[in-house]
């Protein structure tokens, strides 16, 4: 699993994973930072690691649905381009 990796929710696609929340003291996976939506309305959204199911071909499969997903915390997308 990497950056750019397709996410699927129960019910269908839903994003791309953007990031991973790391815990410093064992270095495993916490929370899975997802960007879902198009360039001006893009945002991020926080999964937490209970909610991934299994990975396949570039593909995430999480073990919830687009429903639970929009109960998530989310925050707004902020690049900075060069």
């Amino acid at each position: 699993m990497r950056r750019g990796t397709r996410v699927e929710a129960k019910d269908g696609y839903v994003g791309k994973v953007d990031k991973f929340v790391v815990n410093p003291k064992n270095g495993h996976i916490t929370y899975l930072v997802m960007r879902e939506g198009h360039l001006w309305g893009a945002k991020n959204v926080i999964i937490p690691l209970s909610a991934m199911d299994d990975t396949g071909d570039d593909t995430l499969f999480l073990n919830i649905d687009k429903h639970q997903i929009e109960s998530l915390p989310t925050f707004p997308v902020r690049r900075l381009w060069s």
